[in-house]
């Protein structure tokens, strides 16, 4: 009978990392660093991904477990809903694990998590991203629990407590910029009448300072939390359940159904299919097991 794993408590020691994880007990190569190009990533990732000469993909596997609609794009990167967009800085950041984006389903926004308590996005920290849910390309909610988990397991020194406020506020470009439609609490999309295709004297950046009239920034310290802020729920199975079961219920995965469903039937039938398939007064619940299905 095979020995459990060992164990050991997060986040981990400052005089480095637990036995056999080390940088010198393992093979490494930084000799081709500089040469890496768009092929040789995904040659790489190809290769890797590939077991018994079969390629195994994370977003079957995720469809499966009905994380995402049985309906999406069959190629991740066709999918809208898969998708972000960032500018250069950030997307670097995304992608390096810096920080993770947490759909809170109670006040219904995407939270921008300053995980590696990186100074540049420190104002960032505990504040709603421009992605209203309402829209029907909004990013699924539950992959943002994927990329969460990999920002957690890339910097496993980092406090594993997160203090966010009760309720998280705009970034403060969205407020400053007018984005924001406060009677609505929506996102303006439309050009306001008059204004010019692109004025040099608005920064168009997220990064912009906070305003004495906005929300303060909440500072991720890993310290106790101040009046009007709480630790932000650990990814435990009910916190999971929620963002898959807001996943579920998302206008965007109603709509990815809708387009991958035919609608040639009659009208009781068009409206049974929509009923058994989207979900109109009831939504059937996510589950982690396959065989559910």
């Amino acid at each position: 009978m095979a020995a459990p794993l060992p164990t050991f408590q997060l986040p981990l020691q400052p005089n480095g990392p637990p036995p056999a994880y080390g940088c010198n007990e393992c093979g490494s190569d930084t000799t081709e660093s500089s040469e890496s190009t768009s092929r040789k990533f995904r040659a790489g990732i190809n290769n890797r991904d590939i077991f018994l000469g079969e390629t195994r993909c994370v977003w079957s596997n995720l469809k499966t477990r009905g994380w995402i609609p049985p309906k999406v794009k069959d190629y991740p990167q066709h999918e809208p809903r898969n998708g972000v967009l960032m500018c250069a800085n950030h997307c670097a950041g995304f992608n390096e694990y810096l920080f993770f984006i947490r759909y809170i389903p109670e006040v219904r926004k995407y939270v921008f998590i300053n995980f590696s308590n990186t100074k540049d996005y420190e104002e960032l920290h505990g504040k709603a991203v421009a992605l209203d849910p309402r829209d029907h390309l909004a990013p699924l909610p539950a992959l943002f629990i994927i990329h969460e988990m990999r920002v957690r397991g890339f910097r496993p020194f980092e406090p594993m407590e997160q203090y966010v406020p009760d309720n998280p506020s705009w970034q403060d470009w969205i407020l400053s910029n007018g984005v924001l439609d406060t009677a609505s609490d929506s996102l303006k999309r439309d050009k306001a009448p008059g204004s010019a295709r692109y004025n040099p004297h608005i920064t168009y950046d997220d990064s912009l300072p906070a305003l004495e009239t906005f929300a303060p920034t909440t500072a991720n310290t890993g310290d106790a939390p101040s009046s009007g802020q709480s630790k932000l729920a650990q990814l435990n199975a009910d916190v999971v359940r929620d963002i898959l079961t807001a996943t579920r219920e998302s206008e965007s995965w109603k709509a990815c159904v809708r387009e991958g469903t035919s609608w040639e039937g009659t009208a009781d039938e068009n409206t049974k299919k929509y009923s058994d398939r989207v979900g109109v007064s009831e939504v059937s619940e996510p589950h982690d097991d396959p065989s559910a299905d």
